[in-house]
């Protein structure tokens, strides 16, 4: 491993450090993560081989169901929700 040195605004190194610890890392981690991505974009990562947009893309939609409102069940198709929307009389 190579050490590197850069300058950075101590409140975002600050902000930095709380996102790694909330993410049970470190910033040396997050750094050296980030520089692989940027190196090599298209490399597969992780067990399954999926490259990083996947992971987020599942992340993302994990995010989204997992909404503190609970469960939403299934959601009304855009067909639905125009016909609902013209019933009402118009003014």
């Amino acid at each position: 491993m190579v050490s590197v040195s850069f300058t950075v605004d101590p409140e975002i190194l600050d902000a930095a450090r709380l996102e790694a610890e909330r993410r049970n890392t470190t910033l040396d981690q997050v750094v050296a993560d980030s520089l692989a991505h940027f190196a090599h974009p298209a490399e597969p990562v992780g067990e399954e081989g999926s490259s990083d947009r996947e992971e987020n893309r599942r992340k993302l939609l994990e995010l989204m169901y997992s909404s503190p409102l609970g469960d939403l069940g299934k959601l009304p198709t855009r067909e639905e929700i125009y016909a609902e929307r013209t019933r009402w009389p118009r003014s």
